[in-house]
């Protein structure tokens, strides 16, 4: 059984722009994309949504739509999309093609007139508005009633209390009206209704189910490595998703290229792994020096998935850190705030199995709603790609039912095909992720300044690069002189290896202890939860060891994540 999906199209006007209408998207997608991360629905989203976007979707998700919700500029014969003014009565036809469609909610102005072919099509439940509705004003309904639905409520019950809200903060009351006919004194009062066909009450107890109803791993398919070479297809995929960052592959590519032949994948896995930040590079290449199918070559690509966006989720928690100490007025929106206090608040057990990529979506929200440019350019383009590409949500998804299958035992005659399923699925994921290449990570140890008379001071930053894993042979510790300095014993990331400035500091999300010890070369730790006044670290080389921090034995740590405590978890 597939997956119901929840079908969100949004249209703004350039010359007659709704402020509000990102706000709307955005909202909704909080509220919902907890449930789709736990395959409980599939979460549609088209922020810019022309008529071909709408007959594409329709028809690509036969019978599962079950709800439509449009979201931008309307009126009673027309839905205005991002590329024209759409007909209602060609938008009622399209829509009555899903058999398993129970609401359409159409958060437009003056809707109404578009009830009554939709109701005489056989769609169960509409909501519409009667009047012109003012931005904030939809926006604040269509939170309220999509928070309701996503807390298990019906959607009788979700609708009351959107419609409780509105009344309790304007004046104003919105109705449930049931039949096609509807009296034309509540059309012209009452700015929302919710309209249902005679002989489809059973609607108005509809709810969420929280079945798990989709499985993204695909068993009994059978799939083989037959006539590949194993890994090849993923260095590959790696390689051309990161030549644009990396000269080097770029010139291994262009070499091979010119006399007409494949790359030697000897030069170009070496290259790869190389080109990653060290969480990313080392677990890449524990998977490359793999070529035996078995559990352990599932579980290190899992391993390689949990780690990098793990990874770039405390890319994101420093910079929002950052941006919430320089500027007072940087605003942490409520869905954020509830991912963080839930994160925070997981067990070590429960942290090994935590969806990165749910922190990645909140943590992202908040600094595009405070228009922050972000440190890593390229995760504007990362979220407008989850959001609008189904098959790299699918890609995330099975990695995530992947990690749960790994808990238990995974039958001995799937082990194959799932681990061609899963190298498809890591391929889709770098491919759009391979920015990451194009960043270098380090750990500086100690800062000495550097001044003589009439003199401009300088830095010297003793540090360890940790990109260039394949080269990571005897003492790595290495110095870097610059006018610019940035903080003691702490992992950072950098845009220009030959500069610490500008650099994003991931500390205390990623510890190197051997900077704490004052021991040479690396040890990094991923935080994993906190226990009262214990902070919980595990080794990334082996994600099985653990560092158990106190205000005993690294108080720098446990003063650090102190000050985060009190800025994001009063």
């Amino acid at each position: 059984m597939k997956q119901p999906v929840i079908f969100l199209a949004f249209a703004n006007d350039k010359d007659d722009h709704l402020p509000l209408l990102d706000e709307e998207r955005k909202v909704i997608n909080g509220h919902l994309l907890p449930l789709a991360n736990d395959q409980f629905l599939q979460l549609v989203i088209e922020p810019t949504a022309t008529t071909a976007d709408l007959s594409r979707y329709i028809t690509d998700l036969k019978d599962r739509v079950a709800i439509f919700h449009y979201g931008g500029h309307a009126g009673s014969r027309d839905v205005f999309l991002h590329d024209q003014a759409a007909n209602s009565d060609g938008v009622a036809q399209l829509l009555a093609l899903q058999k398993e469609l129970k609401l359409v909610f159409l958060n437009g102005c003056s809707t109404r007139a578009q009830v009554g072919l939709l109701q005489e099509l056989g769609i169960p439940a509409v909501i519409a508005t009667a009047v012109p509705i003012a931005d904030n004003a939809a926006k604040t309904f269509s939170d309220v009633f999509y928070r309701a639905l996503a807390e298990e409520h019906t959607l009788e019950e979700a609708y009351k209390l959107a419609a409780a809200n509105h009344l309790m903060t304007t004046g104003q009351a919105a109705g449930i009206n049931r039949g096609v006919r509807v009296r034309k004194e509540e059309t012209e009062v009452l700015p929302w209704g919710l309209y249902i066909t005679e002989g489809k009450e059973a609607v108005l107890n509809w709810k969420i189910s929280r079945q798990n109803t989709g499985s993204f791993i695909i068993r009994g398919a059978g799939l083989k490595y037959s006539g590949v070479v194993i890994n090849q297809k993923l260095v590959m995929a790696i390689a051309n998703a990161i030549a644009p960052y990396s000269r080097n592959i770029q010139l291994l590519l262009d070499e091979a290229k010119s006399k007409n032949r494949e790359p030697k994948m000897r030069d170009l896995r070496v290259a790869v792994i190389d080109s990653f930040p060290t969480p990313i590079g080392m677990h890449l290449r524990k998977l490359l020096i793999v070529e035996e199918i078995s559990t352990d070559r599932l579980q290190k690509i899992v391993n390689l998935y949990q780690v990098s966006s793990q990874f770039l989720a405390y890319v994101l928690l420093a910079q929002v850190w950052d941006e919430k100490f320089n500027q007072p007025g940087f605003k942490i929106l409520p869905q954020t705030q509830a991912t963080l206090n839930a994160f925070f608040a997981l067990s070590s057990a429960d942290s090994q199995t935590y969806n990165f990529v749910t922190l990645i979506q909140a943590l992202g929200d908040t600094l595009v709603e405070n228009s922050t440019p972000l440190f890593v350019e390229e995760f504007v383009t990362l979220r407008k790609q989850y959001l609008e590409d189904p098959e790299l949500q699918k890609a995330v998804l099975f990695l995530e039912e992947m990690k749960r299958e790994l808990m238990g035992s995974v039958a001995a005659d799937e082990i194959e095909s799932f681990c061609v399923q899963g190298e498809d699925n890591l391929c889709l994921i770098f491919k759009h992720i391979g920015f990451a290449a194009k960043y270098t990570l380090a750990t500086i140890k100690m800062i000495e300044l550097i001044k003589a008379r009439h003199a401009t001071p300088k830095y010297k930053h003793n540090l360890v690069v940790l990109n260039q894993l394949t080269a990571a042979i005897g003492v790595l510790d290495d110095v870097l002189e610059s006018i610019e300095y940035t903080d003691n014993n702490s992992v950072i990331l950098m845009r220009d290896e030959e500069t610490v400035k500008p650099s994003l500091n991931l500390s205390p999300f990623l510890l190197d202890e051997n900077a704490l010890s004052g021991q040479q070369n690396s040890k990094l730790f991923f935080f994993t939860s906190r226990e009262g006044r214990q902070l919980n670290f595990t080794l990334i080389d082996n994600l099985k060891d653990t560092l158990n921090i106190t205000g005993d034995n690294y108080p720098v740590v446990t003063e650090l994540f102190d000050g985060f405590f009190h800025k994001f978890l009063p």
